[in-house]
């Protein structure tokens, strides 16, 4: 009987041919269900304890604050190091964390500080996992299925924060928050699992280390990224996105299901899955037509639509207008990193992968500072004012943006996918092995490509 296949099924999902790809893959979505589920169950334990705007902005910034300390020396870490040996170490310290601000909240025990000391810990492996993380994607696909394979990396993510959210919110419908961190706990054994089985020569490490330590590779880093115009310009963009546009998940997604929408704690898994509706959709699309013609000139039409969203949504006043508007939002930001992250990881060696996704980390760290940002503008306009504030602004600085520099971001080309990624051997078993475990490093600006 002949097999019934979905058309665009083997172009969508191609990269999960690969068997390292699809181990990844799948630790990623455990790792994102986490993470979503940890984001909702956050937002709530900090409210019921505290009842402050305020202090949930903080437990944010805790949170991802390490990835701004931490994150040039965890994509240099990662360029150096046993890749997957850092992957799995961050997984254990993540598993500790949440089995133990489970078992105190379950206890009874739990106290503020317990919430913002997990949240530094959590957010310090997170530091080092994403850059890991990223930069062994290439590794595990050929160079033809690159942006494909980060774009199913983001859908991972996305669809992570419809299940993620809706499981936490489900969850606490018959768990306290302390039931819900027990239940992530038991996930990353599952995600641990998944890393332990992934086989790499070398285990994805593609450069010798340098003579000088760490210090030499970041000052290597920091000349490689200056010297590459599309690495500058495109993670200077993500500023307004991390700094202006991530607040609106963290901090207003939770005030708008409890203060604005009176949908209660289930209330906030719910309109974070619906943000990531949006998100898997999203990336879908990314994964299906990963040939754009002008990545760059995409990614500022994503902020104005986005800013414009965050407007919408704050005149809003019926739940489902502003699940509808959130899923637009969760859309515009998914294929927005989708796109970044490829078009920085085509357009640099391999063996500054890890480096070059660590500036991205970077400008995550920057997260904090729009999460406090948003918190002072809830405490002083409200939850509605503060969030068209913020969505205004960001239309403001991408019409800016785009005005200033729209010819140099339409000139970053798609066609930069397959260059600068052609570590040996390339075929598409070229992540499995057995491999050659003596290879001459490349050349220093061999294989990228500015504008």
């Amino acid at each position: 009987m002949p097999r019934i296949r979905m058309p665009g099924a083997d172009t969508t999902f191609r990269a999960l041919r690969h068997r390292n790809y699809r181990l990844l893959w799948l630790g990623q979505t455990g790792h994102s269900a986490t993470l979503w589920m940890d984001q909702v169950a956050r937002a709530v334990l900090i409210l019921q304890l505290t009842d402050s705007a305020v202090m949930l902005s903080l437990v944010i910034a805790t949170r991802l604050a390490p990835i701004l300390i931490f994150g040039l020396i965890a994509g240099a870490v990662a360029d150096r190091y046993d890749k997957k040996r850092i992957l799995t170490s961050t997984q254990f310290v993540s598993t500790g964390c949440h089995l133990f601000i489970g078992i105190v909240t379950v206890a009874g025990l739990v106290e503020v500080w317990h919430v913002f000391l997990t949240a530094a810990v959590a957010g310090t492996a997170m530091a080092f996992n994403q850059p890991v993380r990223q930069s062994l994607i290439p590794r595990t696909v050929p160079p033809e299925d690159l942006l494909n394979a980060v774009a199913l990396n983001s859908t991972a993510l996305s669809f992570m924060r419809i299940g993620g959210g809706a499981l936490a919110g489900a969850l606490l419908i018959v768990l306290d928050v302390g039931g819900v961190y027990l239940v992530t706990a038991a996930i990353y054994v599952l995600v641990i699992i998944t890393t332990l089985l992934m086989r790499f020569d070398n285990d994805g490490t593609v450069r010798r280390r340098s003579q000088g330590g760490i210090a030499a590779d970041l000052a290597e880093g920091f000349r490689y990224i200056a010297g590459q115009p599309v690495l500058f310009v495109v993670t200077g963009l993500s500023l307004i996105l991390f700094v202006f546009g991530f607040p609106y998940q963290q901090v207003f997604v939770p005030l708008l299901a409890t203060r604005v929408l009176d949908l209660g704690d289930s209330g906030v898994g719910f309109l974070a899955g619906a943000t990531g509706v949006g998100a898997f959709a999203g990336s879908l699309f990314v994964a299906w037509k990963s040939n754009i013609a002008r990545p760059g000139l995409q990614l500022m039409i994503n902020m104005l639509i986005f800013g414009a969203a965050l407007v919408a949504i704050s005149l809003q006043e019926t739940v489902v207008l502003t699940a509808l508007l959130l899923a637009v939002a969760g859309s515009m930001t998914v294929t927005y990193m989708a796109f970044t992250n490829g078009i920085l990881l085509s357009n640099s060696d391999p063996e500054m992968h890890g480096r070059v996704m660590s500036l991205l980390s970077l400008d995550r760290g920057l997260i904090p500072l729009g999460a406090i940002l948003a918190g002072f503008l809830v405490q002083a306009l409200g939850v509605r004012p503060g969030l068209f504030a913020l969505g205004a602004a960001i239309i403001a600085m991408s019409a800016l943006v785009l005005l200033l520099f729209g010819p140099r971001l339409a000139a970053i080309s798609s066609s930069g996918a397959t260059r600068g990624h052609h570590t040996a051997p390339q075929s598409p078993a070229a992540a499995e092995p057995p491999h050659p475990t003596d290879a001459p490093p490349l050349q220093p600006g061999q294989q990228h490509r500015s504008l």
